[in-house]
């Protein structure tokens, strides 16, 4: 074929693909406008627009150290000080986005495994159901896999050219992924490590190392330069690592954001209340630094005396990690899809099909070459996850890595179809047929519970949109589900909300529904 003729079918398939994936997340982010969420933003969502506000009113320097990854609130800050305070606004671009980084998936299948592996990774990008989910939801999520796909492509650049200049670009990247997740450090020295096998261990620290270690410091220096001048502290990006550590490893926890008894999970108080707490237990006030390592030093106390539950504890992560179950965390995907007619209830691509196809990638791989990036920059991450807990967005950057596997796996076993091979065909699934069971099999959460979380959020929504007809409803709801979500503090902050806006017999009706429910379960 003419070289030209095929470098303008490549350009029109990723016109195609683009389109496409930005087509679909429109469509949903057009639908999720409508519905009521975005009108009060829950948890995170609601932490970052905060924090953005603030920093405009107050300056860019905090009162102490970033707390949380800073990327994304002065990203929003940015958007608002140029367009107003318009948070549906941002969406738009998390769309756009997002449709880049089906285009660089598509590149990493290409490279990798071929053009036909490419194109079914990009397609399984842009029909992937989680990713149009979280680029309509306010947070940082969308722009943590673009990162992370920035960062591979850029690392198998860098590795077939190895040139200096290449890893230098390829550690901005992985500063900025930084930025957003701090886990993602763990994705340079995955990338040295592949480096290492295919090239001298002197050449590898100049051209590589040095390089590389430079371009994620720069991104992250003004991070480090902000919690010093804000606290006198050494902390590289934020200080929420030792107590992200206890929440995963303590007598209380299941593997999932679930928080201990007497410590609370809303936002206001989830950077407040573990340095009181640390302050308190050590009879001083403390750095950021040092409430984070007094964080780590119980979580660590807790592995010791409890080793076996330890074990159980992660044996736990490792399964919620491949299960096909998106555990929620800030909104829920399969709530939301099951109450709410949306291109969610379309035929797309779940987890079920994405980490079964991408399991049987990881055995495609071959160490030394590109595909093996994928396999240690993969693992890097899944790694990076074990020692905290798993939910459904810690999972997302994860599949940056693995669509291209998948789209892999799709094209290695395509060939071998047709050829009618069927042994190598079914050669990867079989490796990976633990991983496979794990996705596949029923989640062990409580759905009743979960879907009874959702009918509460929603009716909070509602509550401080003031409609109340919604709220009542919608609380009705979850106590059919499961009365266990309900809580009188949830039903109080529900009719103080009704009662701001003036609908006061929807407020009373909340208000004795809790006096109900607190009586009971003095009883």
């Amino acid at each position: 074929m003419n070289p030209g003729l095929f470098d303008k079918l490549r350009r029109l398939r990723y016109a195609w693909l683009f389109l496409l994936a930005f087509a679909l997340r429109a469509v949903f982010l057009l639908q999720w406008l409508d519905l009521p969420y975005l009108s009060a933003l829950s948890s995170d969502a609601w932490a970052y627009d905060r924090w953005a506000l603030e920093i405009l009113e107050n300056g860019p320097l905090r009162h102490t150290a970033f707390y949380q990854s800073p990327f994304y609130p002065y990203f929003l800050a940015g958007f608002y000080k140029l367009f107003g305070h318009q948070p549906a606004g941002v969406l738009w671009l998390q769309a756009l986005a997002d449709s880049c980084t089906c285009l660089l998936v598509m590149r990493l299948g290409e490279r990798c495994f071929g053009g036909r592996a490419g194109l079914w990774a990009g397609l399984l990008c842009a029909l992937y159901r989680p990713f149009i989910f979280s680029a309509a939801v306010p947070g940082k999520e969308t722009f943590a896999v673009l990162s992370a796909a920035l960062f591979a492509l850029l690392a198998l650049r860098a590795g077939g050219t190895g040139r200096a200049r290449d890893y230098f670009y390829c550690g901005l990247a992985g500063g900025w992924a930084a930025l957003l997740r701090t886990n993602a450090l763990l994705l340079l020295p995955a990338l040295l490590l592949w480096a290492w096998q295919r090239e001298p261990a002197r050449r590898l620290l100049r051209s590589a190392a040095l390089p590389l270690l430079l371009g994620a410091a720069l991104p992250l220096l003004p991070a480090a330069l902000h919690n010093w001048a804000a606290s006198r502290d050494l902390v590289l990006v934020n200080y929420n690592g030792g107590y992200t550590f206890y929440l995963g490893n303590n007598p209380s926890a299941s593997g999932t954001g679930i928080y201990p008894p007497g410590f609370s999970s809303a936002p206001p108080l989830e950077e407040s209340q573990p340095a009181l707490i640390a302050e308190r237990e050590s009879g001083r006030e403390l750095k950021p630094s040092e409430i984070s390592a007094f964080w780590f030093r119980k979580g660590l106390a807790f592995i010791a005396e409890n080793p076996g539950a330890w074990l159980k504890l992660t044996a736990a992560k490792f399964f919620f990690f491949w299960n096909r179950y998106e555990i929620p965390d800030n909104y829920d995907l399969q709530f939301i899809s099951g109450q709410f007619a949306t291109l969610l209830r379309w035929p797309l691509v779940s987890f079920a099909l994405a980490g079964c196809l991408g399991a049987a990638g990881l055995f495609l791989c071959r160490r030394k070459e590109s595909s093996g990036l994928l396999l240690f920059l993969f693992a890097a991450y899944f790694a990076s996850l074990l020692p905290f807990w798993l939910t459904d967005r810690y999972r997302l950057p994860a599949l940056a890595l693995l669509l291209p596997l998948a789209g892999g796996m799709l094209d290695y076993a395509g060939t071998a179809l047709v050829s009618r091979d069927w042994r190598r065909a079914l050669r990867p699934a079989l490796l990976a047929s633990p991983l496979l069971l794990v996705c596949l099999l029923p989640t062990p959460f409580n759905r009743s519970f979960a879907e009874a979380s959702g009918w509460v959020q929603l009716a909070l929504v509602y509550a401080e949109t003031g409609d109340g007809a919604g709220a009542v409803r919608a609380f009705e709801m979850a106590e059919g589900s499961d009365p266990a979500a309900l809580t009188p503090e949830l039903l109080a902050a529900a009719a103080s909300f009704l009662e701001r806006r003036g609908d006061l017999e929807a407020a009373s009706v909340l208000r004795a529904a809790r006096d109900g429910l607190a009586a009971s379960r003095i009883k």
